[in-house]
């Protein structure tokens, strides 16, 4: 990403193409990208994985989609598996501030659904081709549930998931959602001061009213997760104070559920392993592979599950699965690679999808814009934030993508 001059505080912001026509905020230059921590991309393919072998060694047997297989003593380990999406959102909340930080409403809003949306069509369009051929009764797609699915909130229009794993998909939609209406609001530069308070809400919530923590979207639950990965993306970044300690023991108490367990200790490791990365030795780490690492978590996490039972219930048996189960993995991880390449990193494919996004959601970003400025007072439209050290970095800006790009 070019650079750009860095806004000097108290300057006043040029004009720009804002659809008002009042000056943008300093907060929407661009800025130089910040070095990547490596170190994040590599615990992303840790989480990854470690839900690949919850769903093949432990939920697919459980829930009867790999009828043909039983437990082997592994499932013992790997039914935690799914605490990689914990990870994941943590992971979300760590690089939000680098993804939000000197964007407008319309680079950030845009920004989002070119990391999401694309990868995650044809990722649903492998899958439905693959459920065609050895998907069968049990596995099949109808043409409602895959038309519904492309919004990635089909349950909204009644219709059921395609592959189960795209639940998460809505928790990172609601949790940029929020970001964006802060973006809108001008108030971008206060997401490293509200997260804290966020998770002394949700921590307040979940000892007061715990019913709310999960009738509402917002109080509680996975977005302590979110909350805790950008507040510990704050001290790293300006360091620790009071308040941000406060908000991250906010954030882990609910993840604890106050009491002793075997699950409360699998959380606790998850929650601290982020944790290294207040240690500028491991973040200025140089670690062999870990781009494409990053790179090939988010189409490996919508890949896996749902094409992976096929292909387990078509040819795997107890007889031959310690030969099927790497096969399937290694045809799934060349899958996610190829979908990278071809849509992610593709430069056709990444300059149609731009052109597609900011002449559509781009387009209704700048239009709600500009009614939401014709509301706001003149010193809030001046927000005073620097616009340097901040844009996200290239394959970090997303939590399952492991979750991007700007």
């Amino acid at each position: 990403m070019s650079g750009a001059l860095k806004a000097q505080p108290g300057a006043r912001p040029e004009r720009g193409d804002d659809p008002a026509g009042r000056a943008r905020p300093a907060s929407t230059a661009s800025a130089p990208p910040r070095r990547r921590v490596e170190i994040i991309d590599y615990l992303r393919l840790i989480a990854a994985f470690s839900v690949v072998a919850f769903h093949y060694l432990y939920n697919g047997i459980e829930n009867g989609k790999l009828s043909s297989l039983e437990h082997e003593p592994i499932a013992q380990i790997a039914q935690y598996g799914y605490l990689g999406v914990n990870l994941f959102f943590m992971i979300s909340g760590y690089v939000i501030l680098a993804s939000v930080t000197g964007k407008s409403a319309h680079q950030f809003a845009v920004g989002r659904a070119l990391r999401l949306y694309p990868a995650f069509w044809v990722a649903l369009l492998i899958t439905t081709a693959f459920s065609l051929v050895i998907g069968g009764h049990g596995m099949g797609i109808s043409v409602p549930e895959f038309l519904a699915n492309l919004t990635m909130v089909p349950e909204l229009l009644d219709q059921p998931l395609v592959d189960g794993v795209y639940w998460t998909l809505l928790y990172e939609i609601q949790f940029y959602v929020l970001v964006f209406l802060l973006v809108l609001f001008r108030q971008g530069h206060r997401l490293e001061m509200l997260m804290p308070a966020w998770a002394i809400l949700m921590l307040y919530l979940t000892v007061a009213a715990p019913e709310m923590t999960s009738s509402a979207p917002y109080l509680g639950g996975y977005f302590v997760w979110f909350a805790a990965g950008a507040i510990i993306a704050s001290i790293a970044e300006s360091g620790w104070s009071a308040y941000k300690a406060v908000g991250l023991l906010a954030a882990y108490l609910p993840i604890s559920h106050f009491e002793l367990s075997l699950l409360t200790g699998l959380k606790t490791v998850v929650f601290l392993v982020p944790l290294v990365v207040l240690i500028p030795a491991v973040r200025q780490l140089r670690l062999p592979g870990s781009k494409t690492a990053g790179a090939l978590t988010y189409p490996l996490y919508l890949l896996h599950a749902h094409i992976g039972y096929m292909l387990l219930s078509t040819f795997a048996t107890e007889q031959n699965k310690w030969v099927v189960y790497p096969v399937v993995v290694l045809l799934v991880v060349a899958l996610a690679y190829a979908l990278h390449v071809t849509v992610e990193r593709h430069p056709v494919s990444r300059r149609f999808s731009a052109w597609a996004f900011h002449g559509t959601l781009g387009r209704a970003v700048d239009v709600l814009q500009a009614v939401v400025d014709r509301f706001q007072p003149a010193q809030t439209l001046e927000s005073p934030e620097p616009a340097a050290q901040g844009a996200e970095p290239a394959g970090q800006g997303a939590e399952l993508a492991p979750l991007g790009k700007g």
